[in-house]
């Protein structure tokens, strides 16, 4: 059986959404991909939109119960789109990708739009909303390593098995759980006794020999032994 992809089989629950601004998701493919479309995405969004450059942080209440006053802050567009991806990526490597995915490296960025951190002056470029140069904006030093998701393809690797001989058969007849499996570690190859009941000895039984199913010696193991044993009839001089 072929193992699924994921624009066949998974795309249509996982969205590989970033940010609740955006409706699409991004791209199924290498970490520098999606950095770079992620990059393309917010600034293409904040040049539309560049009143969100301006942030407002809401009052913290103090024990006495009396609010502080609001905090507000000035973004350019190259630190606005810089801080968009590092949120996203911090989702989509540590949340997203990992239900999936073996996830590396991709420390946690430097996210400080959460933080409400205003210390951060390491961004020289005038203000501007323009897309020149935004798309340019690549933090790439922590992107992450994502691993290829592991799909086995053959469960069992010496048996011999092909479901072309068993087209006739509906499939819940050997994986009685087909139909009502949700988990993808759910294993459904049946035990040898669902395949005796069609593979047996005797008359009106299909064929039975452990060679139908399985190979009999992994021949890659195999040792060479040296030729220096003797008939024991040559041994003794005789003919």
């Amino acid at each position: 059986m072929a193992p699924p992809k994921f624009e066949d089989a998974c795309a249509g629950c996982h969205l590989l959404t970033f940010d609740k601004r955006m409706d699409e998701g991004v791209p199924h493919d290498t970490p520098q991909v999606v950095h770079e479309y992620l990059v393309k995405r917010f600034a293409k969004y904040i040049a539309t939109h560049p009143s969100e450059l301006r942030q407002r942080q809401d009052p913290e209440r103090t024990l006495a119960g009396r609010g502080q006053s609001s905090t507000t802050r000035v973004l350019t567009g190259t630190q606005w789109v810089a801080e968009q991806v590092a949120v996203a990526e911090e989702l989509l490597w540590h949340k997203t990708c990992a239900q999936c995915h073996s996830i590396s490296g991709g420390s946690l960025q430097d996210v400080r739009i959460a933080r409400w951190d205003e210390t951060r002056t390491q961004y020289s470029k005038k203000p501007t909303v323009s897309l020149a140069g935004l798309e340019a904006v690549a933090e790439q030093s922590s992107l992450a390593k994502v691993a290829p998701a592991k799909l086995t393809k053959q469960w069992l690797p010496h048996s011999r098995f092909d479901h072309d001989a068993h087209t006739g058969f509906s499939c819940v007849g050997c994986h009685q759980d087909a139909l009502k499996s949700t988990e993808s570690s759910d294993l459904l190859i049946p035990g040898i006794a669902v395949c005796q009941t069609c593979h047996a000895p005797g008359p009106g039984y299909a064929e039975a020999r452990c060679s139908e199913c399985h190979t009999y010696h992994d021949w890659s193991k195999r040792k060479e032994v040296k030729p220096t044993f003797k008939l024991p009839g040559l041994a003794k001089g005789g003919s």
